[in-house]
């Protein structure tokens, strides 16, 4: 009886497993590009939204500026290279809603602002 059993559950198992749909993939993240510029960050300003992830997307091309690393406190980012002339990628996930600051890391300039909505 017991062999019966278990060869029921054996055959019933792939089956069982086929009635799962496949998990959703994850939200590919919203990229958004940053120049940095003899005039700072452009734009200034980005908006975002809450949970959701979003790449950064920044490229130096000047040398005429102390912004060549960057800090985002709120995101504990600290120091991120900016090369000249080559687009780096930085993804994060802003967990409230609020203003999010970046700044160099030199002198803590530029004055970034990430717009958290709910």
């Amino acid at each position: 009886m017991r062999l019966v059993a278990l060869l029921a559950l054996v055959v019933a198992l792939p089956v069982l497993a086929a009635d799962k749909a496949p998990a959703a993939p994850a939200a590919a993240a919203r990229k958004i590009e940053i120049k940095v510029t003899e005039n700072g960050f452009e734009p200034r300003e980005i908006k975002v939204k809450k949970g959701q992830p979003v790449t950064l997307s920044f490229l130096r091309t000047t040398d005429r500026t102390c912004i060549k690393a960057i800090d985002i406190p709120a995101e504990k980012v600290k120091g991120f290279e900016l090369p000249l002339n080559k687009p780096v990628e930085l993804t994060i996930k802003p967990a409230k809603a609020g203003v999010e600051k970046f700044h160099c890391t030199a002198m803590a300039m530029g004055d970034g602002k990430i717009v958290v909505t709910d």
